[in-house]
Order: C-alpha cells, then sequence, then structure tokens
C-alpha cells in the first residue's frame, strides 16, 4: 500500500499541472506571511504601547497617529504638476511611436503585412500620451488665466452722492 502511494506521488512530480499548482501555492504562502508578520508587528507594537503606559512614560505614537499629526504636505506647485503631466504625455507618445516603429520594422524583416497588426497596440499609450498634452496644455491657459486676473487692477468704483 505504501509502495503505491509513493509510485503515485512520483508521478505527480511529472505532471504537467505541477508548475501551476506550486505558484498557487507560493502567492498563497505568501499572503500568509505577510498577513502573519502585520499581525505579529501590531502585537509588539500594543506590547511597547503598554509598557511604557505601565511605567508612566507617554506612549510612542503608532503610524496613524503620525500621520494625522504631521503638517498636511503642499500637493507641490502647479507648475511642477503640470511639468510631470507633460512629462509623462512625452514619454507616452514616445513609448507608442516606439512600439509602432518596432511592429512596421519587424513587418519588414518578416515580410509579413499581418504583423502589422500588432503596431495597432501603439493606438492605446498614444491615446493617453496625447490626453496628457492636451490636459497639461489647459492647465497651462488656466495658469495665464488665474495670473492675469491677479494682475489686472481693480475697476474704480462709482460714488453717488
Amino acid at each position: 500500500m505504501a509502495v503505491a502511494i509513493l509510485s503515485s506521488l512520483g508521478d505527480v512530480a511529472y505532471s504537467p499541472f505541477i508548475v501551476p499548482v506550486a505558484g498557487c501555492a507560493m502567492a498563497l504562502g505568501i499572503a500568509v506571511a505577510g498577513i502573519w508578520s502585520r499581525t505579529r508587528k501590531r502585537e509588539l507594537e500594543s506590547h511597547e504601547r503598554l509598557a511604557a503606559i505601565a511605567q508612566g512614560i507617554a506612549p510612542p505614537p503608532t503610524a496613524e497617529e503620525l500621520v494625522l499629526t504631521q503638517a498636511p504636505r503642499q500637493a507641490g506647485s502647479s507648475l511642477r504638476r503640470r511639468a510631470n503631466i507633460r512629462l509623462t504625455g512625452i514619454v507616452l507618445v514616445s513609448a507608442a511611436a516606439g512600439i509602432v516603429l518596432f511592429f512596421v520594422v519587424l513587418a519588414a524583416i518578416l515580410l509579413n503585412r499581418d504583423v502589422l497588426c500588432g503596431a495597432a497596440t501603439g493606438l492605446i499609450p498614444l491615446g493617453i500620451g496625447v490626453g496628457f498634452l492636451i490636459d497639461s496644455r489647459i492647465q497651462a491657459r488656466e495658469i495665464e488665466e488665474a495670473r492675469d486676473a491677479a494682475a489686472a487692477p481693480a475697476p474704480p468704483q462709482a460714488y453717488n452722492s
């Protein structure tokens, strides 16, 4: 009986399903280890806080308390944000051009026009990149309008006597 079980386990090692099953088991193991680690960390922080309270010392702040007590960060200037959006748009448009060029050259090398269908994948980053560039331009106009409105003098008010 034991020999039959061991021989059947030897057959399992040559199964084509061993890699996907092992991959799923590994992913599940990583998730469980992460949950256990986070729980253990909270337990240790709790013990540390309780020990500090027992000694009459102010307990160290938790990560959530640190986030809430820190001064809110400025999101950054609108010029820097616009520059980041413009950079993202340029990178995406360049990536789209690279993808299209890759498939055009591949079609020329293989002498197969069907490969040109892959060039259509470049339309996705192209559309997103153009959208970012349009957004950058709209933000530039809004910044200019706000700057002009702030610099314009207030109209004189008429006095009724």
